[in-house]
């Protein structure tokens, strides 16, 4: 695991020099700071829109950053031809997905830490504090971060980075609306339609699982065992994403 570790630190290190990290971070914590601004327009609750705002840009940046660089870690480098040297020490093909990936996560959720505190002194600010839902929210985000963390790397593996882009922000709007699809599946009239969109359901991620944005933002409360079995859900679709990505990628011709 010496050569995942070291991929993996060598990934962070590669993503902290680069400017759309830097970018993304600044949009959220300003987005963030702005929203204490936009709650003393408003008449109502502050810490809702506060929240709301906050988690949004989480997610925005979040998302930007597992796809996009997602994609770069992997089909951009087959496309650059500058994994062909990491390749040639030898590293097998699986430490280098594997690494990567691990790289990518972590920096995923150190920069979700830091927007959580930008929007934790926000609140404060405002005479708020952050409550145990919302904490609970910013964990099921890097969970779904990680999700799409791993769809990138599995369209990378196998596309170019335009297509691979394209399909991660595709399945990423579809599996926040598969609530719907499974609705259907349960009203539908036609057998063959109902198992259609069963299938798509079970093989689809179901990201909507992974929300909590607005039980946040009204400070209702969720049990820790919903947290738990949402946040296995999420992990274990990962870890099937990737091990199907590094089992694509091992047997394609990089020539």
């Amino acid at each position: 695991m010496s050569a995942v570790v070291a991929i993996a630190g060598n990934t962070v290190r590669e993503l902290v020099r680069g400017k759309l990290l830097y970018n993304l971070l600044l949009f959220a914590a300003l987005f963030v700071a702005g929203s204490l601004l936009v709650a003393q327009l408003t008449i109502g609750n502050w810490v809702r829109i506060i929240l709301d705002m906050g988690l949004g840009a989480m997610e925005v940046a979040g998302v930007l950053l597992a796809i996009v660089i997602g994609v770069g870690i992997v089909a951009g480098e087959v496309q650059r031809k500058t994994i062909l040297p990491t390749l040639a020490k030898p590293v097998p093909r699986w430490k280098f997905c594997a690494g990567r990936y691990a790289g990518l996560v972590l920096l995923l959720v150190v920069n979700a830490a830091v927007i959580l505190a930008v929007l934790g002194l926000v609140l404060r600010l405002a005479g708020y504090s952050l409550g145990r839902t919302t904490l609970q929210a910013v964990a099921l985000l890097c969970v779904e971060f990680a999700v799409l963390a791993s769809v990138a790397v599995l369209f990378a593996s196998f596309s170019t980075p335009i297509l691979a882009g394209s399909y991660a922000f595709a399945l990423f709007f579809i599996g926040h609306l598969l609530p719907d699809l499974r609705a259907f599946a349960e009203k539908s009239q036609s057998a063959l339609g109902g198992n259609v969109a069963r299938g798509f359901y079970l093989l689809l991620p179901d990201l909507e699982l992974l929300n909590l944005k607005a039980h946040a933002s009204n400070e209702l409360p969720v049990a820790a065992a919903y947290v738990w079995r949402a946040a296995g859900y999420g992990t274990a679709y990962a870890a099937v994403v990737l091990a199907v990505a590094i089992l694509i990628f091992s047997r394609r011709d990089l020539n």
